[in-house]
């Protein structure tokens, strides 16, 4: 009894809010439900490699245009949403203004939805970022999500197999492309 007045004191002090605008939760959940609602999901089909959605049914373990004609330097990558204008307010907010409170929310959502795609790997890996960067921002959101990832999923995490070797420009504002030329010769296999 004294524990159920307790939570309900603390909800009523500080109650759960939305992760994206702050909007007191009337239940459970992490987004209001206007919030979710902007998020697009990436759901099948899409391409067994690179996770890119495709706009027409197609059978699963299929391969986009992109990967047949120029085979990643990797196995598997999924994103969780689309990038559009709600999405990247979130995932910048991750980045750039500290808001590690979506690490485990990130996580979590990610296993729930590719818990299958995944089952199968060895290792979580995350993306390695330039030292010197990391010394300004004091940490790695790719190597703090990836931390959680490996929780959730119950798979061993190895922060150091790659290393970022040279400094790139920023990709916020990069296209694909742009973006595939400035990383690249970027990250490579840690040889110590």
């Amino acid at each position: 009894m004294l524990v159920k007045s307790y939570n309900y004191l603390i909800d009523y002090i500080l109650p759960q809010r939305c992760l994206s605008c702050a909007e007191i939760l009337g239940g459970s959940g992490e987004f209001c439900s206007d919030c979710w609602k902007k998020l697009e999901f990436i759901a099948r089909p899409y391409c067994s490699i690179c996770g890119q959605r495709f706009s027409i049914k197609i059978l699963d373990n299929c391969i986009c245009g992109n990967c047949y004609s120029n085979k990643p330097n990797y196995d598997l990558a999924r994103s969780l949403f689309k990038f559009n204008e709600h999405s990247k307010k979130i995932v910048h907010q991750f980045k750039y203004q500290d808001k590690m409170i979506f690490t485990k929310t990130f996580a979590k959502l990610l296993y729930n939805r590719y818990s299958e795609d995944i089952k199968d790997i060895d290792l979580i890996i995350p993306v390695p970022m330039n030292r010197f960067k990391r010394l300004l921002r004091m940490y790695n959101p790719a190597h703090i999500l990836a931390m959680e990832i490996a929780k959730v999923t119950d798979k061993m995490l190895k922060a150091d197999i790659l290393t970022k070797s040279k400094w790139t420009k920023s990709q916020t504002f990069l296209s694909r492309k742009q973006r595939k030329n400035n990383i690249k010769g970027s990250i490579k296999f840690n040889t110590k």
